[in-house]
């Protein structure tokens, strides 16, 4: 996901319209168009702005690598949408399961069946 869409998803969550956004930075509701579309970037005062506006962390934006503790200590890094999808997985205790059982192979299944569904995630 771009920093773009994930701009979006933001203010989408925050339940701010483009216009409405705009208005609270002092700036045109094109300017965030271009955000979201990527075709600008902010400058850093309106960027810090939007991070603050929005409750985000510039990690999130930019889709950088989030560090995840378990109680048992163990450490990995995952970007936020992968954090979710785990997430998902494991409030699902059949899919869990099944997926503990022969990780590569079902992890392959799903890889080949998604590829069929949504044929853009190879681009």
């Amino acid at each position: 996901m771009l920093a773009g869409q994930r701009l979006k998803q933001a203010r989408k969550e925050a339940n701010l319209t483009q216009q409405e956004l705009a208005d609270m930075l002092g700036i045109k509701a094109a300017e965030i168009s271009q955000y979201e579309s990527n075709k600008r970037t902010p400058r850093w005062p309106i960027f810090n702005k939007l991070l603050d506006i929005l409750n985000i962390t510039a990690d999130e934006i930019l889709g950088r690598e989030i560090t995840v503790h378990d109680e048992e200590e163990y450490q990995i890094r995952l970007s936020k949408e992968d954090l979710k999808i785990l997430s998902c997985i494991k409030e699902n205790p059949k899919l869990y399961k099944a997926l503990l059982n022969n990780p590569e192979r079902n992890i392959h299944l799903i890889s080949i069946n998604l590829k069929k569904l949504v044929p853009e995630i190879d681009s």
